[in-house]
């Protein structure tokens, strides 16, 4: 049998992230930096859920060692719906496979065997839904997926010129022409905004901080009938921001009533200079003057921070991430396009868990960029 498919055990996994670094195309024009054997650790062995699923495809040859191939892996992460009840779920991650593979054994289909190994574990393990985000649709929706919905991207200039210079050395093959176009389309951002962004005072019970709490009450006191969302507890944010081995710093605002109990949490991520709205939660009775000058008051103090660029992915999938988008349009963000696919496969005939219900946001990602 030249491939075989099978759960991947624990010694093996230095080959996994030697075949990932291999893969990753490292010497490529924008380097991906090899990822250490701990970062892989991090991501995979230490989740607050227990160790990722993980399979690889191995070519087995007479008289050769046996090479990896291609490997697939989800993460359990935990959701949790209204009235409490928590979901067990994986995140699909971690997909790759080798182009000579697939070349060489064109009459198997290494993914499909992959997918079909990790959801059979998944099963056993009681997951009741796979979810993700991707940029292949037609490849998941050949696997059995649903590719429910796309998120959208939007930014906000807060200086015009440091961002102009930030986006052409993303863009270095750009032409003059597209440089111009570029630099316009910044410039009228930063007019759109300029006006919605002026701090007014407003006394009221409502006190700040920069801490970062477990957001769970807080969602439930949010959310729209049916809705669920990911479990933020503490195991979560210890490991997604405190023990994240990556060069990205986490930034928490949050608004607390008399009781001192969580009525508005943002959480931003910043990297150099560019800044990334993470999520927001708002407790359903907090008014929408009070949201937008909460949010008004964290653009300010990025800007103190030398932040240039804010940028923001949002979804338009359900009641609850409309406001978040409709709330960030009325400050000035300016939606730029479409981005990934998010994903889903229900597993258990039991659950009555939809895409739809399922609010979205970049926390979600596994933090890495």
């Amino acid at each position: 049998m030249p491939i075989e498919i099978k759960l991947l055990k624990e010694s093996e996994y230095n080959a996994v992230n030697d075949f990932y670094n291999k893969t990753s195309h490292i010497d490529r024009p924008a380097p991906t930096i090899a990822r250490t054997y701990s970062a892989f650790c991090w991501e995979f062995m230490q989740c607050p859920n227990g160790k990722a699923i993980y399979a690889g495809a191995w070519e087995s040859e007479a008289g050769k060692e046996d090479v990896l191939v291609g490997v697939q892996s989800v993460v359990l992460l935990k959701m949790i719906a209204e009235d409490g009840r928590q979901i067990l779920s994986a995140k699909g991650e971690a997909t790759l496979i080798d182009v000579k593979a697939l070349i060489k054994y064109k009459k198997t289909d290494i993914l499909k065997e992959l997918c079909s190994v990790v959801i059979e574990e998944c099963r056993k393990t009681g997951i009741e839904f796979l979810w993700g985000f991707n940029t292949i649709p037609a490849t998941y929706k050949r696997l059995g997926f649903e590719n429910s919905f796309k998120s959208s991207h939007a930014v906000l200039v807060l200086k015009p010129l440091k961002a102009f210079k930030h986006i052409t050395t993303l863009k270095p093959n750009n032409t003059g022409i597209a440089n111009f176009k570029m630099a316009i389309r910044i410039g009228l951002s930063h007019l759109l905004s300029f006006k919605k962004l002026f701090i007014l005072s407003q006394k009221n019970k409502y006190r700040f901080n920069s801490e970062l709490n477990a957001n769970d009450r807080l969602f439930r006191n949010a959310a729209a009938d049916n809705m669920i969302f990911l479990l933020q507890d503490k195991a979560y944010l210890n490991w997604k921001i405190s023990e994240n081995p990556y060069p990205i710093h986490f930034q928490s605002y949050q608004l607390l009533d008399e009781n001192n109990l969580l009525v508005a949490q943002v959480i931003c991520s910043i990297q150099k200079d560019v800044a990334f709205i993470e999520q927001t939660l708002f407790d359903k009775n907090l008014n929408k003057k009070s949201r937008q000058l909460f949010l008004k008051r964290i653009l300010q103090s990025l800007e103190n921070e030398n932040i240039c660029l804010l940028r923001y992915t949002g979804f338009n999938s359900n009641s609850m991430n409309r406001a978040e988008m409709n709330l960030l349009k009325s400050l000035g963000f300016v939606f730029t396009g479409k981005g990934e696919w998010f994903t889903f496969k229900k597993l258990s005939a039991a659950s009555d868990v939809k895409p739809e219900n399922i609010y979205l946001s970049r926390m979600y990602k596994q933090g890495v960029n």
